[in-house]
């Protein structure tokens, strides 16, 4: 005999594998149930988006997409009531025309339908104008405000059809066209007045209305219709005050814009011939700190000139520049410049990375750079002029010495020869004065001595005119 107890482990491994595959079942149930409700709610959202499309492109007349339009909104209107209308009037047509043939009514059933297919027709029709198809619709519904209220004698039915279409007229149309549809609406009750009046023609209104208290539905009819449109045109004339405000706005920001873009353009222009003209500038050009006498920026050929990199300028200051002796002038000139509004100009000596000195002629103007107190510096070199004055001022030293030995030293001798000779003109028949002679031999000597000076002097323009004479 088997006991059951046996069979324990095998019941043990087979109880999860069903859990399991109930689990697994119920997902799958779940899964087709899910997928089941998105399909039924997902083909009625997709047949009114195709709907809603289908209006929109047979309705809209694209002619303006701006927002700050009012035509803009005035067809966004008539869309959107031409959306549910549309369909509405299809769905109440069934119970209507069903009422109306079992009251034994033949022509407004007929005259329904009519009406409904006409509109739509017309509505959808992209070969018409936006303007004609509305007109149509404004006319239609009249014509069928006034049918069943003369037919059906009901003064209720006719009167909500006027009042929808003085607000149909209210949003989609001017103020003057909302006038005239309150003058259509008085006309068509005054009309029906006359006829009731002078019984013209056979209408279920003689029966159910006297005229005057058809004049007193339709008095109140009309100032509740005229308190309507003038809250409705109160509204929509905020709206088209506000769009053409925003629209307004909205050109101004735009020409605002546009001037800010413009500037923008002008800086980086700007900018960009700042740049150029500073780093591409052929005379050496920085920035520096004021308070801290940094180098804040400097070009290609301050680099070229001076021998540093950009990097170790970045590290510098102006005292890195100038040799160890003309520190102290260099904090006097900015100590005299400290304040300087104008461009300020001077002469400096400065050193090169290689230990080498110059001349330099230094412009400073003040400028902003990075939120900082900065001058903007050119620093040209003026060594060749330095030293061409110099020679210049050595050569006109030298200049004043030949006319000091030519005026002084030249004239002495000069005028003892010049003596000598009277002497001897004058004492000529005396015989010759060989002690006179000798003077006048020495002064010819010492001339030209003076003279070979000068040529020298002259051949040798590099030294002193003294040191030759010695």
């Amino acid at each position: 005999m088997i006991e059951w107890y046996n069979f324990l482990p095998e019941i043990r491994r087979i109880k999860p594998a069903i859990v399991l595959q109930q689990h697994v079942n119920k997902l799958n149930e779940t899964s087709i149930l899910h997928h089941y409700m998105k399909s039924v709610t997902h083909y009625p959202s997709a047949i009114w988006y195709r709907y809603k499309n289908f209006v929109e492109q047979a309705v809209g007349t694209h002619d303006t997409d701006d927002i700050n339009d009012i035509e803009y909104w005035r067809e966004k209107m008539l869309t959107n009531c031409i959306l549910y209308a549309i369909p509405v009037s299809f769905l109440a047509l069934i119970p209507s025309v069903s009422v109306l043939v079992d009251a034994g009514y033949q022509f407004l059933p007929l005259f329904d339908v009519f009406m409904v297919i006409a509109i739509t027709l017309v509505t959808f029709n992209k070969r018409i104008s936006l303007r004609f198809r509305k007109t149509f619709i404004v006319v239609m519904f009249y014509l069928l405000a006034t049918t069943l209220m003369g037919t059906l004698g009901s003064f209720g039915i006719g009167s909500i059809y006027l009042l929808a279409l003085c607000v149909f007229i209210s949003l989609l149309y001017s103020s003057r066209s909302v006038f005239w549809s309150i003058i259509a609406n008085i006309t068509v009750y005054a009309g029906f007045a006359v006829v009731m009046y002078l019984k013209l023609f056979d209408t279920p209104l003689i029966k159910h209305y006297s005229v005057g208290f058809w004049i007193a539905y339709s008095c109140n009819f009309i100032f509740l219709n005229i308190a309507t449109v003038v809250q409705v045109r109160h509204v929509i004339n905020k709206l088209e005050n506000n769009i053409a405000q925003e629209a307004k706005l909205r050109q101004d920001l735009e020409v605002e814009i546009g001037e800010r873009v413009r500037r923008t353009e002008r800086l980086a222009e700007s900018e960009e011939h700042y740049k150029t003209l500073f780093h591409h500038n052929p005379s050496p050009m920085w920035i520096y700190d004021v308070d801290t006498l940094a180098f804040l920026q400097v070009n290609e050929s301050a680099m070229y000139k001076y021998g540093y990199t950009h990097e170790e300028y970045m590290g510098m200051t102006l005292k890195d520049i100038r040799p160890e002796g003309q520190v102290d002038e260099l904090f006097a000139m900015l100590k005299r410049e400290q304040h300087a509004t104008a461009p300020t100009r001077n002469t400096a000596i400065h050193r090169r990375k290689n230990g080498e000195e110059f001349y330099v002629d230094v412009r400073c103007n003040a400028i902003p750079f990075r939120g900082k107190n900065a001058r903007l510096v050119i620093a040209n070199d003026i060594s060749a002029q330095i030293k061409h004055l110099q020679d210049i001022e050595k050569q006109n030293h030298k200049l004043q010495q030949i006319a000091f030995m030519q005026s002084h030293i030249v004239r002495a001798p000069l005028c003892r020869i010049m003596g000598l000779v009277d002497l001897i003109m004058k004492y000529k028949e005396n015989g010759v004065d060989y002690e006179m002679m000798e003077y006048l031999n020495i002064s010819v000597k010492e001339l030209d001595e003076v003279i070979k000076t000068i040529i020298l002097t002259t051949d040798n323009s590099d030294q002193d005119p003294e040191e030759i004479a010695s």
